[in-house]
């Protein structure tokens, strides 16, 4: 979900500044769930920064119970080209060439083109997530 979240900012040639988590949990448990959000120093459309906040959001909030639905978001946007890339950080060229490459190769050969390893696992939903269209089926 954070690369999808990503991925749709770097299409937009947007960063941001927030990075908002709501879980909402199972009604079989009286339901209820969080909504938090936490602003970072340096706006970015970088998956693993992404990731790195909702895990820690998550951390922090989450009450061990069974969960329905789950958003992400990123917020306080502003234009790609108003980002600052130190000259002497190369990491930060690097992850945005690697974010746009991997955009690319989705785009022209699906979704599934390059995935994560995690997306092979039980617990990765990449793949089914590519067969849904706006969370439903196709």
């Amino acid at each position: 979900m954070c690369e999808d979240v990503a991925r749709r900012a770097r299409e937009a040639y947007q960063i941001g500044r927030t990075i908002t988590l709501g879980v909402t949990y199972s009604k079989d448990t009286f339901g209820g769930g969080f909504h938090r959000a936490r602003t970072i120093d340096e706006p970015t459309n970088d998956t693993m920064i992404i990731y790195k906040v909702c895990k820690e959001l998550l951390d922090e909030f989450y009450a061990e119970r069974p969960v329905r639905h789950i958003d992400i978001s990123l917020s306080k946007l502003e234009s790609e080209h108003s980002m600052q890339l130190s000259l002497f950080d190369e990491m930060k060229w690097k992850k945005r060439k690697l974010g746009a490459t991997m955009d690319s190769l989705r785009s022209k050969h699906g979704a599934t083109a390059v995935l994560r390893a995690v997306s092979f696992t039980d617990a990765g939903t990449a793949v089914a997530r590519a067969q849904l269209l706006g969370g439903h089926k196709k």
